[in-house]
C-alpha cells in the first residue's frame, strides 16, 4: 500500500471519529435544562455508564502513553505500581463515593464545608482549582504531542487547538451528560485499540520469547526492577494516593442514579482496569523494548503502532490515544467548571440567581476555562509544570481529611480545628520537603500523607489530654 493511501485511510478514520464524538456530545445539549443537568448530569447515571466514564477518565495520556513509556524504561515494576490507581477506585467506590452521593455534593470543596467548615472549604478550593487547571493544560500538551508524534504533518500548535476546540464544544454544549456519553464511546475505542494492538504483537512476542529473555536486562522482569523494595513500595503508594479523590473523579461520585449504582460503577471501573490494563501495558512495553532498544521511552507506543504498518489499526490506535486524552480533558474541564461556579462564583458572588442564568454562567465558565487550558499548553508550558506541583500537595491536604470526614462521627469544633491544622501543616511540610528535594527517599505525596497522619494523631492526643484535664 502506498504512503498516500495509508495516510488517507488513517486520516479518514480519525476524522470520522472526531465527527462522531462531536455530534454525539452536542446532541445531549437538548437534555440540559438546568445547572444540575450541566454539572452532575441530573444525578441519573446508571452503573455501566459510570464505570465506562471512570475508566476513560483515568486512562489519560499519562496512564496510556506514559505508563507504557515507563514500562519500557523500568520493566514489570511499573505494571505493579500502577495497580495503585485501580485499588483506590475500588476503595473509593465502596466507601467514599456513597457519602458524596447521599449528600448531593458537587465538588471536593463542597464536601469540606458540608463536613467541616468554610476555612477547610477555602483551602480545598484553592488546591482543587490549581490542580485542575494544571491537569487540564497538561492534557492539552499531551494531546498535541501524541498527534504530532504520530502524524508529523499536523503541527503541535494545530493539534492542541483542534483537540481543545473539540473538547470545549461538546463539553460546553452538553455538560457532564455529554462528557459521560462520549466517555462511553471513548472507553470502548480505548479497549478495542489496545486489545487489537496486543493481539497483533503476541505472535512476534511468542516467536521471539527466547531472544527477548536474552536481550532484555534481567531486572526488567524482577518485581522491584533492581530499584529496591523501598522504591517499589513508595512508588506504589504514590500511585495509590496521588490522584485519590481528584476533582475529575469526585464529580463521578456525585452523578449516580442512586447510592447502589454509584458504588457498582466506581468499584467495577477499578476492577475491570486492574484485570486487563496491566497486561496490555506490559505486552506493549516488552515488544517496544526488544524491537526498539534505544529510543525515547515516550515513543514506545507510537513506534509499536507504526511497526504494525496497518492503516486501519494505526487510525484506530491514534483514535484510542486521542480518546485517552480527550476523556481526561473533558472530565477535568467539567469538574473545573463546577469548582469555579460552585466553590467560587456562587460561594462569594452570584448565589441567588435563576437556574437559566446559572446554566448560562456555567457554560461561559466552561468556554473560558477550556480556552485557558489551551492557552497554557501553547504559550506557557512552564506554568503548567508549576501548577502540577499541586499534584504532590493534593494527597497531603485532601486524603486524610476526606477519610476522617466519612468515617469519623466527631463533628465538634475542636476536632474540626485539628483537621484544618492537619491540612495546612501537611501542605507546608510537603512544600518544604520538595524544596530540599528528598524525593529519592520518598515521593513527596507519600511523605505528605505520612506527615498528615502524624499531625492528625498528635492533634487527637492533645485533644484527649486537654479534655482529661
Amino acid at each position: 500500500m502506498s504512503d498516500v493511501n495509508y495516510n488517507y485511510i488513517q486520516y479518514l478514520i480519525i476524522a470520522v471519529y472526531f465527527l462522531f464524538i462531536v455530534i454525539k456530545g452536542i446532541r445531549k445539549a437538548k437534555n440540559i435544562k438546568d445547572q444540575d443537568d450541566f454539572l452532575v448530569a441530573g444525578r441519573n447515571i446508571g452503573w455501566f455508564l459510570l464505570m465506562a466514564s471512570m475508566g476513560a477518565t483515568v486512562i489519560g495520556g499519562g496512564a496510556s502513553i506514559g505508563s507504557i513509556g515507563k514500562t519500557y524504561e523500568w520493566g514489570i515494576i511499573m505494571v505493579l505500581v500502577t495497580t495503585g490507581w485501580y485499588f483506590q477506585f475500588m476503595f473509593s467506590g465502596k466507601y467514599i463515593a456513597p457519602y458524596f452521593r447521599k449528600a448531593h455534593l458537587y465538588t471536593v470543596a463542597g464536601f469540606f464545608e458540608h463536613r467541616f467548615g468554610k476555612k477547610e472549604r477555602f483551602v480545598s478550593f484553592i488546591l482543587s482549582l490549581l490542580f485542575s487547571i494544571g491537569v487540564l493544560g497538561a492534557q492539552m500538551v499531551a494531546f498535541g504531542k501524541i498527534i504530532n508524534s504520530m502524524i508529523p504533518d499536523i503541527s503541535y500548535l494545530t493539534a492542541v487547538i483542534l483537540g481543545g476546540m473539540i473538547v470545549i464544544i461538546y463539553s460546553t454544549a452538553g455538560g457532564l451528560l455529554a462528557v459521560i456519553y462520549t466517555d462511553l464511546y471513548q472507553f470502548l475505542i480505548l479497549l478495542a485499540g489496545f486489545a487489537i494492538t496486543v493481539v497483533m504483537i503476541i505472535p512476534e512476542l511468542y516467536e521471539s520469547s527466547t531472544q527477548i529473555r536474552a536481550a532484555l536486562p534481567s531486572d526488567f522482569f524482577t518485581i522491584d526492577g533492581g530499584k529496591g523494595w523501598t522504591f517499589l513500595l513508595s512508588t506504589f503508594a504514590a500511585f495509590l494516593i496521588g490522584e485519590t479523590f481528584a476533582p475529575g473523579y469526585v464529580t463521578r461520585f456525585c452523578v449516580g442514579a442512586d447510592v447502589k449504582q454509584t458504588q457498582k460503577g466506581i468499584f467495577r471501573a477499578g476492577l475491570i482496569l486492574l484485570l486487563i490494563f496491566p497486561i496490555m501495558i506490559f505486552s506493549i512495553g516488552v515488544y517496544a523494548k526488544f524491537f526498539f532498544p534505544d529510543i525515547d521511552p515516550e515513543q514506545a507506543l507510537p513506534l509499536t503502532i507504526l511497526r504494525l504498518h496497518n492503516p486501519i489499526v494505526s487510525g484506530l490506535i491514534i483514535a484510542a490515544l486521542m480518546s485517552a486524552v480527550m476523556s481526561s480533558a473533558d472530565s477535568i474541564l467539567n469538574s473545573t467548571t463546577a469548582i469555579f461556579t460552585k466553590d467560587f462564583l456562587e460561594q462569594y458572588f452570584v448565589n441567588q440567581l435563576p437556574e437559566k442564568k446559572k446554566l448560562r454562567i456555567a457554560r461561559i465558565s466552561s468556554v473560558v476555562i477550556g480556552a485557558l487550558g489551551v492557552t497554557l499548553a501553547l504559550i506557557l508550558p512552564d506554568i503548567i509544570d508549576l501548577l502540577l506541583l499541586t499534584y504532590s500537595l493534593w494527597a497531603p491536604g485532601i486524603l486524610l481529611p476526606i477519610i476522617v470526614g466519612v468515617f469519623s462521627k466527631d463533628k465538634s469544633s475542636h476536632h474540626t480545628s485539628i483537621v484544618f491544622f492537619t491540612m495546612t501543616a501537611a501542605i507546608l511540610s510537603t512544600i518544604i520537603y520538595m524544596i530540599f528535594d528528598f524525593s529519592d527517599l520518598l515521593q513527596p505525596s507519600v511523605f505528605g500523607v505520612i506527615t498528615s497522619v502524624i499531625y492528625y494523631s498528635a492533634g487527637l492526643v492533645y485533644l484527649k489530654l486537654r479534655n482529661s484535664n
